[in-house]
């Protein structure tokens, strides 16, 4: 009689344990351990979806090109749709500068309503021509640690931590003196545009 009270108590506490703890052949998923094993690839989503330098490379190559095949075709209202406005349209100014004189760059910004009066001087039939015809010696790659004024304030308008890249190419006229011209292109929520576009002397009145 023992024997069968203590075999009917053993069963009841085996039965109890297992609606408690749950048996070894169905073990509940524990949202803790759950969340410990995706959090490894939660982390590599967070860490490919931040853009490397050689993205940024990529991306700007892939802009420069349409950039020129634009210009090449004169595709104006494409041209437009290719620039970040404000547009930065000041000289690009130095430390030097700075130090000699008050650098207001606001004095330089060119709104979209204002692009369209400045948009023959920005093209130029010289502009027209060489910038489809542009090389890698025109190009230049923008140190993010740059301490020039000028890149740093062009900076403020794009992504954290993307790079700029500069177009710059000089030229003579036909009155035998040189000039130059220049664009700087930097990504903007995600896609690369122009922000600015410089020569020797102020675009705005």
């Amino acid at each position: 009689m023992i024997k069968k009270i203590t075999y009917v108590l053993t069963c009841q506490l085996i039965m109890l344990a297992c609606a408690t703890m749950g048996c070894k052949g169905n073990t509940p998923v524990q949202i803790k351990d759950s969340t410990a094993l995706n959090k490894p690839q939660a982390d590599r989503a967070v860490k490919t979806s931040v853009p490397t330098k050689s993205n940024d490379e990529q991306q700007f190559r892939a802009f420069l090109k349409k950039f020129k095949a634009s210009v090449k075709n004169v595709d104006k209202e494409q041209l437009k749709n290719m620039f970040y406005f404000p547009l930065q349209t000041q000289p690009q100014w130095t430390a030097e500068d700075m130090k000699a004189t008050t650098i207001n760059p606001a004095e330089g910004l060119v709104s979209v309503a204002e692009y369209p009066k400045y948009e023959g001087t920005i093209f130029s039939k010289d502009a027209l021509r060489l910038i489809p015809q542009s090389r890698e010696d025109d190009l230049s790659e923008i140190d993010n640690t740059t301490t020039e004024n000028y890149y740093i304030t062009l900076k403020k308008a794009t992504d954290k931590g993307s790079t700029l890249y500069e177009l710059q190419q000089q030229y003579e006229q036909k009155n035998g003196k040189e000039t130059s011209y220049g664009f700087v292109f930097g990504r903007v929520k995600g896609q690369y545009k122009v922000i600015s576009y410089f020569c020797p002397w102020p675009l705005k009145d």
